[in-house]
């Protein structure tokens, strides 16, 4: 079991990466932090993860070595987590660099590369229909079940089903979850969801 750490400032970005990490097996979540944490270099080098995921934009001023810190700790893989515009931006070697706007596919089998275990697409979700697709964009934007059945001419039945189905395929059953796949594959903008999907308090 090789354990993860996740520094990333959006809480949407981040949950989905939790979610990510979660999928694959083999892998540990041990903590996510906004990077604005006091001795948050300390943490790091106490728990060694041996996959640390960071936006280095992230990071506050006190933090913003931390990636030079920790690079040569044995073993752990250092992985950046940026928009492409900022690539240029880097001024520090990662071992890998996710981008926001890659699918969770691509996402997937970095990270699984990354931590030593990637065989293949063996664990992804099967494909969704592009009638499950819709689903979810209405769903995830706060439709209830019978507004979607009105909109799509359905039946409330049909869209029970295809609900259903759109979990046995993810393995997702919250709209959160579905909220975070939506955004991590793009079906949907992240400025659309602002006032459907807030942290937990």
């Amino acid at each position: 079991m090789k354990n993860v750490i996740i520094i990333e400032k959006q809480y949407l970005v981040q949950a989905g990466i939790e979610v990510l990490i979660q999928e694959i097996p083999g892998l540990m979540l041990l903590k996510s932090y906004s990077g604005d944490e006091l001795h948050l270099t300390g943490i790091i080098l106490k728990h060694k993860p041996d996959l640390l995921i960071i936006n280095p934009f992230s990071l506050s001023p006190e933090n913003a070595t931390l990636p030079r810190k920790i690079h040569s700790i044995q073993n752990m893989s250092l992985v950046a987590l940026i928009k492409k515009e900022a690539l240029n931006q880097l001024s520090f070697g990662y071992d890998e660099v996710l981008f926001y706007e890659e699918s969770k596919l691509a996402l997937d089998k970095k990270i699984r590369h990354q931590a030593g275990n990637y065989q293949g697409e063996e664990g992804i979700p099967k494909e969704l229909s592009q009638r499950e697709i819709t689903i979810i964009k209405l769903i995830v934007r706060g439709l209830t079940h019978q507004e979607i059945a009105d909109k799509l001419f359905l039946s409330i039945h049909t869209v029970n089903t295809h609900r259903k189905n759109i979990n046995k395929k993810l393995g997702i059953k919250t709209v959160s979850g579905l909220s975070v796949y939506a955004i991590m594959n793009h079906l949907i903008e992240m400025e659309e969801l602002k006032n459907n999907l807030k942290p937990a308090q």
